[in-house]
């Protein structure tokens, strides 16, 4: 591990984008960030202490790049990156799909010996306007075609707080599988949640309320499923396998719009 200042250049301005420029200029990263925006302008607000520019030949300069972007727009943002890196320069180019790795996306680059191309995936639930401290302890999935990739990628982590989660193999059908399942969760929660106080609420305040409780409830689940597996740390009457209370709930959720969801999270439970 190295305390030298890292010269890093973000690709993007959404929400993991902002998130990696903002906990990477604060001052206990050690980091001079150097952002890439179509609007700097708006794009600065998000990022305070990080330098944005419109011109990406000067974030393709840098040693350590970021394509923080949508998947669909990794290889061609790679393509343009390509066209500014000098010919012979060396730099870590990682994009920040759960779903790609990074000898896979971004073909363009290849024409570059001296470019190593890898992946660094937040696995974290990122919300619009998150400050530097939603990486902080969060897991990050790396990868890279070359182990000099893995460890820029890894110092990245470490700047942030990080901890890194390694897959069984970089392979892109296990990093896809991954995505899935990652999205699943993080996407299953929140659908979770608000159906069930969309279900219950009779009006927006009280929907409001049921969303925070509901959310507080599906918060001590996961904090119960990180010490133990989930069979063991399951509460409630699925856990307990008491009959006449889930037919209660079958016949009170029978063709309401949470009927298919319970199903679902009781199969999968059981």
């Amino acid at each position: 591990m190295s305390d030298a200042r890292l010269d890093v250049g973000i690709v993007g301005a959404g929400r993991v984008a902002t998130a990696l420029a903002a906990a990477l200029a604060d001052p206990s990263a050690n980091c001079d960030v150097l952002v890439w925006a179509r609007r700097p302008a708006a794009a600065a607000a998000a990022v305070a202490g990080a330098a944005v520019t419109e011109d990406l030949a000067r974030v393709a300069a840098r040693p350590t790049i970021l394509v923080a972007v949508s998947d669909d727009a990794i290889d061609d943002v790679a393509a343009e990156l390509a066209a500014h890196i000098a010919a012979g320069a060396s730099s870590v180019v990682m994009h920040t799909s759960g779903a790609s790795t990074g000898a896979d996306a971004m073909p363009a680059l290849r024409e570059h010996p001296n470019v190593v191309r890898g992946s660094l995936h937040p696995l974290v639930a990122v919300p619009e306007g998150a400050g530097r401290d939603v990486l902080q302890g969060g897991d990050h999935v790396v990868e890279a075609e070359r182990p000099e990739g893995v460890e820029r990628a890894a110092e990245i982590v470490r700047r942030v707080g990080g901890r890194l989660l390694r897959l069984p193999d970089s392979a892109a059908p296990t990093k896809a599988r991954y995505h899935a399942l990652a999205t699943m969760v993080a996407t299953g929660v929140v659908a979770l949640v608000d159906r069930a106080a969309s279900e219950l609420g009779d009006d927006a305040e009280s929907r409001s309320a049921f969303r925070a409780a509901f959310g507080r409830l599906a918060a001590t689940g996961a904090t119960n499923v990180q010490a133990d597996a989930g069979a063991r740390v399951l509460t409630g009457p699925i856990a307990r396998g008491d009959e006449t209370t889930l037919q209660r709930h079958d016949d009170v959720l029978r063709a309401t719009s949470a009927e298919d969801l319970y199903r679902a999270v009781r199969r999968a439970a059981e």
